[in-house]
């Protein structure tokens, strides 16, 4: 990985850190009533801020794999454009949809609709691979809808129980950037043969 490749991860990186460090994570977090009352930024900020130390170095560690399976070929601007996206997915769909969600922190939502993107097109992998990544992460994020998985498996690690909606509409949106950009790959390609 080189260096201009890495900084845009450990930029994402070191605000997480410096969020939960500083003590920012309660006045970053999604706050529903906040939310309702005009503090729309908490759909993006809750992402950065996180429960514990080693809830963050989870996160942190999936970051990593994610950088490590992408392609080296994007732009920062398609970087920016894509954890936007995923971070707004995500938050925008814990606010619609689960309404008896009052508050919520952490990067894994997003996580799980970035390992979607990054595999998907990553160089590295033969289509094979990539598909079945992506098909074990929607089989997990289906079984977290599930009545059988036990949502505080994880408390006394993380410090509170795990949110498998969050992980829903970030692998979600995570699809549907995928299938813009094969969307606007083919038109591209169908444009340039006439």
């Amino acid at each position: 990985m080189t260096l201009i490749h890495a900084l845009p991860w450990a930029a994402l990186a070191l605000a997480c850190v410096v969020i939960f460090a500083l003590g920012w994570s309660d006045v970053l977090r999604f706050d529903r009533p906040d939310i309702a009352s005009g503090a729309w930024w908490q759909l993006f900020s809750a992402h950065l801020a996180h429960l514990s130390w080693p809830h963050l170095w989870m996160n942190l560690a999936a970051l990593a794999l994610t950088a490590y399976v992408s392609a080296q070929s994007h732009s920062l601007g398609h970087f920016f454009v894509v954890w936007v996206l995923l971070l707004l997915g995500t938050g925008a769909g814990l606010y619609w949809f689960a309404p008896d969600l009052i508050r919520y922190v952490g990067l894994s939502g997003a996580l799980h609709g970035a390992l979607i993107v990054y595999i998907s097109d990553s160089p590295f992998y033969d289509r094979r691979i990539r598909a079945l990544v992506v098909m074990v992460i929607l089989a997990k994020v289906g079984w977290e809808q599930s009545p059988w998985f036990d949502d505080m498996a994880n408390a006394d690690s993380i410090g509170g129980r795990t949110e498998g909606r969050a992980h829903l509409y970030g692998a979600l949106t995570g699809v549907f950037i995928v299938a813009m950009t094969y969307c606007w790959s083919h038109m591209k390609r169908r444009t340039n043969y006439k």
